[in-house]
């Protein structure tokens, strides 16, 4: 007989009310530490946790009164093989979060992901909830668009969000019958649906979309030199489709005039860095798959006013004075072009200013 999917559960009236609080709070540590707003002796709402292991994901029911969740610096250090990426639906109850500096609030008809990678403060009512726990390890090979999703993930009225909400509550019935013969379906199941509606219009959350957009910006700059570097390769890395990626990048003047921008800006970082001196300019320039001589001088003049020559010359002038060769970063938020314009004018005046 094939075992059933391993559960755990922790109902109410399994033992005294204070003893049950302190077994549910031990059960959930390895993600917050739990703080009651009530007296847990005479909770209006006494804890309960039912937890399935599917293997590659946990799906968690939870009830509580009243708490506070804090995952602070110290916890997560001690809990940092927890850090996953927890997607939840609220059943009845409300929660106001604060997770990675962003704050958001969890209520009935909304899907949003709690992101253990980051700190989370919460307040939470009396509440029931679904929680879907995803390894950070699993969605890296699977759905890296969610490594940083931070609270809503689907517009509230999206079809996306209404058919992921009722996949949770069909796998939340249907788990406690499923077999370990069962897990690799479901796990496609759930994969596979998550990916389908990421990479639809039904993204609405400018949360998620920002979040992704974090991670695809980091693996851009990661893989600057690799030639095939463009749309094909991000959109099978990430899983998304061409039309939602071109979306992500829509205000960026779209992702190929993105990655040219950002192999442009570490060209001229590193044309002017002292290290770097003694190396001919194309060879810099292959470094960030910039391959074509010409084309490289046209560009750096179109973007920076400059030829790869003078940046160099430039830099060496500053050296020379005394000077950093290192182009400042630029105050927060500044965008690329404020960062390009900007540093241009730096070394630019340097190089005038010592002729």
């Amino acid at each position: 007989m094939t075992a059933k999917v391993p559960s755990l559960q922790l109902r109410a009236g399994s033992l005294p009310n204070e003893e049950l609080f302190q077994y549910w709070r031990r059960g959930i540590e390895g993600y917050f530490d739990t703080i009651p707003l009530v007296d847990p002796r005479s909770p209006p709402v006494l804890p309960e946790v039912i937890q399935h292991h599917v293997g590659s994901f946990l799906l968690l029911s939870t009830k509580a009164s009243q708490q506070r969740y804090l995952r602070d610096a110290d916890w997560a250090r001690r809990h940092d093989d927890a850090d996953h990426v927890v997607l939840q639906t609220y059943l009845s109850g409300r929660n106001h979060v604060t997770n990675g500096g962003r704050q958001f609030e969890q209520r009935p008809g909304t899907i949003t992901a709690v992101n253990l990678g980051y700190q989370v403060d919460a307040v939470s009512g009396a509440a029931e909830v679904v929680s879907l726990v995803l390894p950070r390890e699993v969605l890296t090979d699977r759905l890296p668009a969610l490594l940083s999703a931070v609270g809503p993930i689907f517009a509230p009225a999206s079809a996306a969000h209404r058919i992921v909400g009722d996949f949770l509550a069909s796998l939340h019935k249907a788990l406690p019958h499923a077999t370990m013969k069962d897990a690799p379906l479901l796990t496609d199941a759930m994969f596979g649906l998550l990916e389908s509606l990421l990479s639809s219009d039904d993204m609405g959350s400018s949360v998620a979309r920002e979040g992704t957009r974090a991670v695809l910006r980091r693996y851009i700059d990661a893989h600057l030199g690799d030639p095939t570097l463009g749309t094909p390769k991000l959109c099978q890395a990430f899983k998304i489709s061409r039309p939602t990626l071109y979306r992500l990048f829509q205000g960026e003047g779209g992702v190929v005039a993105y990655i040219q921008r950002r192999r442009l800006m570490a060209c001229f970082r590193a044309l002017s860095l002292p290290h770097q001196m003694h190396r001919r300019i194309y060879e810099v320039a292959l470094d960030f798959a910039l391959e074509n001589p010409s084309h490289l001088t046209a560009l750096f003049r179109q973007y920076f006013g400059m030829s790869p020559s003078e940046v160099r010359e430039a830099a060496r002038s500053r050296l020379a004075d005394g000077g950093s060769t290192r182009p400042s970063v630029g105050s927060p938020g500044s965008s690329d072009a404020d960062l390009m314009h900007q540093w241009a004018r730096e070394l630019g005046t340097s190089r005038v200013a010592s002729a």
